[in-house]
């Protein structure tokens, strides 16, 4: 059986999550300058458990191979027999520490199996010097992947994909996660200059089409206001495509404001506003 770098444990209702997750870990590469001193399976082969099988040596198998073990936490996940049983055997094997807590739904003290959650007897001394005895409840440091809209999951999960990736080599997160914030700015500057480039150079043939509209006829004319349709519901739908890409959304408004501007300054605006109207009627 080959080795896997990370085991992914869920109960059924929350399958959807880990096999996403799976895939953000597979498709995720490290940047470039990343120094691993690790001769360990490869980060990228994960394994995803939502079976809700008893534990039979399959199931032993699979973990004795893998390094680190993925548990979704969930409302679910704090009594099922699947994953409390994987859990104590991974702990039995010696890999306590390799063990990643992933809330997904609900809130942590009704979602974290109760091995997760430490209690501490702490001796306190009060103003009048009497010393009293508390139990404080510790949980765990847990990835958290709960959120109210698509957009931020998405954000939560390419941070925690870092996050995990990083334990999985043993490498510090802040430090990983540094050079990956710099390699998608890297790549959103590229790609926003790109557009910039596409949106000023669309005004510059608007405003062709805007001359050979006047000077050879209504068929020119309808053609240039076509053009200019498109050119504005580009404009209109880029920032919507990128909400999620702050960095990227504050370039491509720019670059959308200024390829808008040259064409109220061409003249072109008006022909824009006819024809929605034609259309619209």
């Amino acid at each position: 059986m080959q080795d896997y770098g990370i085991c992914i444990l869920a109960v059924k209702e929350d399958a959807s999550v880990a096999n996403k997750l799976a895939e953000s870990i597979r498709r995720y590469r490290l940047p470039s300058g990343t120094v691993i001193q690790d001769n360990g399976p490869d980060y990228r082969r994960v394994y995803v458990d939502v079976s809700g099988s008893g534990f039979d040596d399959e199931a032993r198998d699979i973990l004795d191979h893998s390094r680190y073990l993925a548990v979704l936490c969930s409302p679910e996940t704090r009594t099922s027999p699947f994953i409390l049983e994987r859990l104590d055997y991974f702990r039995g094997i010696g890999k306590d520490n390799n063990i990643i807590a992933v809330i997904v739904r609900g809130e942590p003290a009704e979602s974290f199996p109760d091995s997760f959650i430490e209690k501490k007897t702490v001796r306190k001394i009060l103003p009048d010097m009497t010393v009293v005895e508390r139990v404080e409840t510790i949980e765990p440091v847990a990835s958290d992947l709960r959120a109210e809209t698509r957009s931020r999951w998405k954000e939560a999960l390419r941070y925690e994909t870092v996050r995990i990736v990083a334990s999985i080599l043993g490498l510090h997160p802040d430090d990983l996660e540094q050079r990956h914030r710099a390699r998608r700015r890297k790549a959103v500057i590229t790609l926003v200059s790109v557009i910039a480039a596409v949106c000023l150079g669309a005004a510059g043939i608007f405003a062709y089409l805007g001359h050979v509209a006047q000077t050879e006829g209504e068929i020119a004319d309808q053609q240039a206001k076509l053009c200019v349709e498109i050119a504005e519901r580009t404009m209109n739908e880029l920032p919507a495509a990128f909400a999620d890409e702050p960095l990227a959304l504050e370039y491509i408004q720019q670059a959308v404001d200024s390829a808008r501007s040259s064409l109220e300054e061409l003249g072109l605006e008006a022909a824009s506003e006819t024809g929605r109207s034609g259309t619209g009627g």
